[in-house]
């Protein structure tokens, strides 16, 4: 099937796209068929019946009397009648009179017809490969797969028009449109071998899986030859840009392939979402939770940050299994990565209620580090109160400072240092964003700053000391208590 096309087309596609005819492949309106089970359909179907069982004029009288009504059906069939000449010498003549008329009407099988006829020629008339060309044209717009196929074919070729890669392409995507399977195999090689400017192996993989669905032959085989689709490839799709296609690649490949490099990718994309990619807090979790498990760099914190920030908008998603990962994914980070953001993570999860966790041990020791060393708003918000709770008061009369509790109020002062560093911070003057890895683009850069690609502590502010387990009595708007 393809080895004509295959022949020419490399001689053909450079050339091609000079000479493009821009032709037109708009759709025109449908030839209406007879509805089913009405008298006139009935009588056709039986028409066909007497033909086929040798009752050559029988089928004639019916057929004449339907094309009297103006019956497209009928005409193209007395015209199949006269062509073959079974009841009597052929007459073309007749044949193609009526089969002009239905194919003025874009009835498909009458142009199929006539475009046959004039490709082969017939008698008195020679073949006209260009009459040919433009009736299949006629046919695919009509919405004949087969009419479009073979017009691209011959602009491939150069039959009845001057070859065309541009035009011969334009035909081919209208009978793959229209669900041609030989169709879908042409333009899954021209994928694969690099000649369609937007193709490549995945779209290439793409349409021989559809004519594989279809039953074509030679599918199965075309698709055992493709080299694989990995990680690499969706690595080379995301530095593209093509977030969407990386995105779904790298999804196929971490649930039916198991990859977990792959499922870290998918995480991260739903987690921080891209050009196309919209952010899916669970879908993330579940991704990046079994890049977790093997120990893909970065993963676990990723982990961590899709469970706080999707439990923000859909709590009941997540399991207390995963929020006790979670909190120990970020403590983690905090004692073996310094990530200070990460050991807000671990008061987060141990302040509110609602996550069952509550250790006040854990919120004083990562609290402090969080407020102290990395300076973040959140963490100062709560452990500061609870520790300047457990300092004991130092005695007025021993005190020359004149506050109740020194320590806790030099304290209070670097707090308002470091949070006007943290603001600094959020702002994007110092540090980086709380999530691990690299953002996808330059079109996503700037969303991976504060204006899109929310940091943590944006969200830790939006959820801070109201209604805890260590503070005031819980309002009805949080969720967490």
């Amino acid at each position: 099937m393809l080895k004509l096309v295959k022949a020419t087309l490399l001689g053909v596609c450079m050339a091609g796209v000079a000479q493009a005819q821009f032709l037109d492949v708009t759709p025109v309106p449908e030839a209406e068929w007879a509805e089913p089970g009405s008298v006139t359909y009935l009588q056709n179907e039986r028409a066909k019946m007497l033909y086929a069982s040798g009752q050559y004029e029988e089928a004639r009288s019916i057929w004449e009397s339907l094309v009297s009504y103006g019956n497209l059906e009928a005409h193209n069939n007395l015209g199949v009648y006269y062509r073959e000449g079974k009841a009597g010498p052929a007459d073309y003549e007749k044949a193609v009179a009526l089969w002009q008329v239905a194919a003025e009407q874009n009835f498909a099988p009458s142009l199929m017809n006539l475009a046959w006829l004039y490709s082969s020629g017939y008698p008195g008339h020679p073949a006209d490969k260009q009459k040919a060309f433009e009736t299949f044209v006629v046919a695919g717009r009509a919405g004949e797969d087969l009419g479009a196929y073979t017009a691209a074919q011959m602009a491939f070729n150069g039959e009845g028009i001057a070859s065309s890669f541009a035009d011969g392409h334009r035909l081919l995507i209208l009978a793959a449109d229209l669900g041609n399977a030989n169709a879908f195999i042409t333009m899954g090689k021209f994928d694969e071998l690099g000649l369609n400017p937007d193709g490549d192996l995945l779209s290439a993989r793409d349409w021989y899986e559809k004519a594989d669905a279809m039953g074509h032959p030679m599918a199965s085989d075309a698709l055992a030859a493709l080299p694989p689709l990995d990680i690499d490839f969706a690595t080379t799709l995301m530095r593209e840009g093509r977030h969407v296609e990386a995105r779904n690649l790298a999804y196929r490949l971490c649930w039916e392939q198991n990859d977990p490099y792959a499922c870290e990718m998918q995480g991260r994309y739903d987690l921080l979402g891209a050009d196309g990619v919209y952010r899916d807090y669970v879908s993330a979790a579940m991704s990046l939770e079994r890049a977790c498990n093997v120990n893909v760099a970065d993963a676990c914190v990723n982990f961590a940050h899709a469970v706080a920030e999707g439990s923000q908008l859909a709590p009941e998603k997540f399991s207390q299994l995963q929020f006790r990962k979670a909190e120990n994914s970020y403590a983690a980070a905090c004692d073996h990565e310094q990530n200070y953001n990460a050991c807000a993570g671990v008061v987060f999860f141990n302040y509110y209620p609602y996550f069952g966790l509550n250790s006040r041990e854990r919120v004083m020791k990562y609290g402090a580090r969080g407020c102290i060393n990395g300076g973040n708003q959140f963490a100062c918000d709560v452990w500061m109160p609870m520790f300047n709770a457990s300092v004991p008061a130092v005695p007025r009369e021993r005190s020359n400072s004149g506050f109740g509790n020194f320590l806790g109020n030099t304290l209070t002062a670097m707090v308002g240092g470091l949070a006007a560093g943290t603001e600094a911070y959020n702002s994007g003057n110092i540090g980086s964003s709380g999530y691990s890895g690299s953002s996808y683009s330059s079109a996503s850069t700037s969303q991976s700053s504060a204006a899109s690609m929310r940091d943590f502590n944006q969200y830790l502010n939006s959820v801070k000391s109201i209604g805890t387990a260590y503070s005031a009595p819980c309002p009805p708007s949080n969720p967490y208590c």
